[in-house]
């Protein structure tokens, strides 16, 4: 199956093409696969996956089989898709992929790995099937699915060169993912301007204000109240989503927060700040940022408050974008993840690994570990 593969990873020179005619084509040539399934969408610039994850999770608990689609992936391409948590093996993702690959249409790679997710989740007996948008949500390949359930987590001002330069105009890309007659649920933004931008696009929506105070008690909220919306059991339990807030025991221990963009950062700190021991060190790295001040920030005032006796930055590798060499100036530097996490010297009880998904994909990797839903 190495052509196969060789096929999809050459998809990647065609680069992003957000919109909907191409993925909807190909899903009418197989069958729509998503109306075999009852679709749940989520939208979000900080939560989406969180909020997948705690939706996979209740579900599965109360019974159902549950397929979930997200982007990207930490360590395999294989964790875009999972049933009941788990990825699904390489055998099976290639058997999808053939037949994608069979349609001879052009498609880019992530309009792939989402086709390869509904045909391998099908097959797999799922009925519920979660969809994480991977940009945006209007012109996502994701809205192609035929949806019982819409949510849309917290939204903050990012890739405005291709969602618009105002949070509004983000908020409203998507909110876009409403479909009429769908029961969808909103985080509320706080702000009646950008509240007014949603329900433009989003009329019939619901907004809701959580009351939790972590990433991930929020997402379980947000998740118990959509299903309740749509007539699901859930069954809530704690969970672990891999990097995010994610405790790794060992010697010394490690935590990796996915924090990847300011508004993801200022919310993170305050969370890792309480269970900070008083020995702990930094290992940071991150894509490039359009505002890096902002990003850099929430950390600076954490590394001020709470020192840590040693700071290394790195590079995160495999992402779409080259990672920043140097981010924090003056701080050590080593170009590879898997050799900057075995150069601390100074004595810790804690290694912070944040500023990047595709960082704690790396490290996560390098232990050892999988990325399946806990």
């Amino acid at each position: 199956m190495q052509e196969v593969r060789e096929w999809l990873f050459s998809s990647k020179s065609k680069g992003m093409s957000l919109g909907l005619e191409r993925v909807n084509d190909a899903l009418e040539a197989l069958g729509r696969p998503d109306k075999s399934m009852d679709c749940i969408h989520v939208a979000g610039s900080n939560g989406k996956g969180s909020a997948c994850a705690q939706l996979v999770a209740g579900l599965v608990r109360a019974g159902y089989r549950v397929g979930l689609f997200s982007s990207p992936h930490l360590i395999k391409i294989e964790e875009r898709v999972r049933m009941n948590g788990k990825s699904i093996s390489s055998e099976e993702f290639d058997k999808a992929l053939e037949t994608v690959r069979a349609l001879e249409m052009e498609l880019t790679f992530f309009e792939i790995t989402y086709l390869v997710s509904l045909l391998s989740c099908r097959d797999a007996g799922a009925s519920i099937m979660v969809l994480e948008t991977g940009l945006g949500g209007r012109l996502d390949a994701t809205r192609s699915a035929e949806v019982v359930g819409c949510l849309v987590t917290s939204v903050s001002l990012e890739h405005s060169d291709i969602l618009g330069d105002t949070i509004e105009k983000v908020a409203r890309e998507k909110a876009a993912i409403w479909r009429s007659g769908v029961p969808m649920l909103i985080r509320d933004p706080g702000s009646p301007r950008v509240r007014n931008a949603m329900r433009e696009e989003a009329i019939s929506a619901r907004f809701y204000s959580p009351q939790s105070t972590t990433f991930m008690e929020e997402a379980g909220d947000l998740a118990e109240r959509l299903c309740a919306m749509i007539g699901y059991s859930f069954v809530r339990r704690p969970i672990q989503w891999p990097a995010r807030m994610q405790f790794v025991p060992g010697n010394p221990n490690y935590l990796l927060e996915a924090a990847h963009n300011p508004s993801g950062m200022l919310r993170a700190i305050p969370e890792i700040a309480k269970v900070l021991p008083e020995r702990w060190s930094l290992l940071f790295g991150t894509s490039p940022q359009q505002d890096m001040n902002s990003f850099l920030n929430p950390l600076f005032r954490l590394m001020i408050e709470h020192p840590p006796v040693e700071v290394i930055t790195t590079e995160p590798q495999e992402g779409r974008y080259p990672g920043v060499i140097a981010p924090i100036e003056g701080a050590k530097h080593i170009e590879k993840p898997s050799t900057a996490i075995e150069s601390f010297t100074a004595e810790c009880d804690l290694i912070l690994v944040t500023g990047s998904l595709y960082l704690c994909g790396n490290i996560l990797s390098h232990l050892g570990l999988d990325a399946d839903i806990i």
